[in-house]
């Protein structure tokens, strides 16, 4: 958690709590985050364009605004079943530059105490990309170590 950038809130001298945000969105049902600090926008799903002999892993590229951004499938990096077709890509800084999510819905900016952040107790199909977890009103939420998914490709 050391990159990650909290936000606090402070009542005169006396600290209150320690929050950090994250971009929250769907992926089949599954809640995830990416830290707010690492979204640049989210847009609404634009024609993807398939560049010939990508790796599969890579959607496509879409254009935004004259910058041609790769899109790549977050869901087959994650190993997880096509039930529904993404309708927002999400643009996220990563450390090879910027990079689009195709995902299913988003849900909006998330807080999260300190406190809350559990580091990643799973194992299995994409626990290698799952930074930590906190258990929030509407379910579990995975934080993506999303320079890890870039990596992958």
């Amino acid at each position: 958690m050391a990159d990650l950038v909290p936000v606090v809130k402070e009542k005169g001298l006396q600290r209150v709590s320690k929050f950090f945000e994250f971009l929250g969105f769907y992926l089949e049902r599954e809640l995830f985050g990416v830290p707010l600090k690492e979204v640049v926008e989210i847009s609404k799903l634009l024609p993807i364009v398939p560049v010939p002999f990508s790796s599969p892993l890579i959607l496509g590229v879409i254009n935004i605004r004259g910058e041609i951004l790769p899109v790549i499938d977050l869901k087959t990096i994650l190993r997880l079943r096509r039930e529904r077709e993404g309708d927002r890509v999400v643009l996220v800084e990563s450390h090879k530059g910027k990079v689009g999510i195709l995902v299913d819905e988003v849900v909006g900016v998330i807080r999260i105490e300190e406190e809350k952040l559990e580091p990643n107790p799973m194992s299995g199909r994409y626990s290698e990309y799952i930074r930590n977890v906190a258990q929030l009103p509407q379910g579990l939420i995975s934080i993506i170590e999303f320079d890890r998914v870039v990596d992958s490709i």
